[in-house]
């Protein structure tokens, strides 16, 4: 009987992401008519309030009590528990005695009499309330600075938030370091434990020791030692942009390409949790990779870019009206002026617009262009870019018409035309791109082996035809 009822409470529990919107709404609804009463000298909306606030109240005490019965499964940091969970409490009571403020017989009470005239005050105290429960719930579930590593960077200047610049790793003498504590963790800690780590883990996976990295998540164990095909933690990190089950998930910094590499490297090694870096087998490749970890050049930005030439200065104006279009300008490497330009919150992005980022044509590094209304004639405006180095059109109507047009483009090391109707024909006009390193076409028309096989040689084809090991809890197949 007592399992049958500690299941059932974390059944219970699972409700509470659904159950913990129904009093925000609600009771926003009945603020809103609140502050119109102000303006109004009898009171339409009395009835409607009373009952959103009946309503709201027994939803927040609800959401409260499913929030508590889900925080018995562990997994999240204490104190951002605690404060949301108080708050949450906080909402139920003050959403309650809100709701006999508001009653017809609430003057006839003495005690109601004396804050009678504050009822409205207390109203804005709920709504704030609200909010900082709110923010403290998106704490728990996406991690600390989810909010503000997405502000708009007019917005990050105007209120003076810094922006958060991972740090580096270096690792001195690296050869006779340990590869686990001293490198693979590491990397762990910087770009997977916010959401695999020991205040949260997100499908039961945490990164944070040797032991729970062993253990695995939900869904199984990530690790299979000599093996990193077979290892979902490193298969997760390889798949294509996009995918809904890539690491880290989209709207978190990713993760390098030489930090991927080893953590593949350390996986068919072995995935020793002991041994120096100067115990493993290196290719020239992994040996490279290591000594840039000695001097600290690594795949940040301003390293990228650092050998670019110094663009001139933004258009500010210009890049006021592109932000409030929702494309977004983000600067990578601010000594040289260059930057990202980003469509993603403006699909209706298309060859017109395109042609109006040439006013800043040599300060774009990234464009990322992906899920847009672009067609084949925008390869005649970018390729007017000059220093355009990555490269999104994934899931547009671009074809193999136009391709040929990328051949001046002499920095561009990435190119994803994943989803696109390009077939191995139009890539054959890649190959005289000398940068070009890597390029994605899963999804795509027509990919001819014997096409693709001389285009390799230069360059690296990502099919994204990945296969993760098929564990009997999961539901898809990837």
């Amino acid at each position: 009987m007592m399992v049958f009822l500690e299941e059932l409470m974390a059944f219970l529990g699972r409700f509470h992401p659904i159950l913990v919107h129904l009093p925000i709404g609600i009771l926003l609804i009945a603020f809103v008519m609140a502050f119109l009463e102000l303006f109004k000298k009898e009171n339409p909306y009395l009835s409607a309030i009373r009952l959103c606030l009946l309503l709201g109240s027994i939803a927040a005490m609800f959401a409260a009590l499913s929030g508590f019965l889900l925080s018995r499964n562990g997994g999240y940091e204490i104190d951002v528990l605690n404060y949301h969970q108080w708050l949450g409490i906080a909402v139920a009571v003050c959403s309650l005695l809100l709701y006999f403020l508001y009653r017809e017989k609430s003057g006839a009470l003495q005690w109601a009499r004396k804050i009678l005239r504050f009822r409205f005050w207390l109203f804005l105290i709920l709504v704030i309330l609200l909010g900082v429960t709110g923010h403290y719930g998106g704490t728990l579930t996406h991690g600390k600075g989810y909010f503000l590593e997405a502000m708009p960077q007019a917005m990050k200047k105007t209120f003076g938030v810094e922006e958060s610049n991972d740090e580096l790793l270096i690792v001195e003498n690296v050869q006779e370091a340990a590869v686990y504590d001293g490198i693979i963790q590491p990397i762990l800690k910087q770009r997977c434990q916010s959401c695999h780590g020991d205040r949260k883990q997100e499908g039961g996976l945490a990164l944070q020791t040797r032991e729970s990295l062993l253990k695995g998540g939900e869904n199984g164990t990530v690790l299979k030692g000599g093996n990193s095909k077979e290892s979902e933690l490193y298969a997760r990190l390889i798949l294509p942009e996009g995918h809904k089950k890539r690491m880290p998930p989209k709207g978190r910094t990713p993760i390098s390409v030489d930090q991927i590499k080893l953590i593949a490297w350390w996986i068919d090694q072995g995935a020793s949790f002991d041994k120096k870096v100067n115990q493993l087998t290196q290719s020239k490749e992994i040996a490279a990779i290591l000594k840039k970890l000695e001097t600290g050049e690594q795949e940040a930005s301003q390293v990228l870019y650092a050998d670019f030439p110094k663009a001139p200065d933004l258009p500010k104006d210009k890049v006021d009206a592109w932000q409030a279009k929702g494309i977004k300008i983000i600067p990578v490497a601010k000594e040289n002026n260059l930057v990202l330009v980003n469509a993603i919150n403006y699909p209706q992005f298309n060859d017109k617009d395109l042609q109006e980022l040439l006013a800043i044509k040599e300060n774009i590094v990234q464009l990322k262009l992906g899920h847009t209304a672009i067609t084949d004639q925008a390869f005649s405006t970018i390729k007017s870019m000059p220093v355009i180095s990555r490269l999104h059109l994934e899931n547009t109507k671009v074809s193999d018409n136009g391709l040929s047009q990328l051949k001046g483009l002499q920095k561009l090391i990435y190119l994803n035309l994943v989803g696109t109707k390009v077939s191995a024909k139009g890539l054959s006009n890649l190959k005289d791109i000398p940068s070009l390193k890597n390029v994605y076409i899963y999804q795509t028309g027509d990919r001819d082996s014997v096409a693709l096989k001389a285009l390799q040689g230069k360059v690296r084809i990502d099919t994204g035809n990945y296969r993760l090991p098929f564990i009997a809890t999961d539901t898809v197949r990837f």
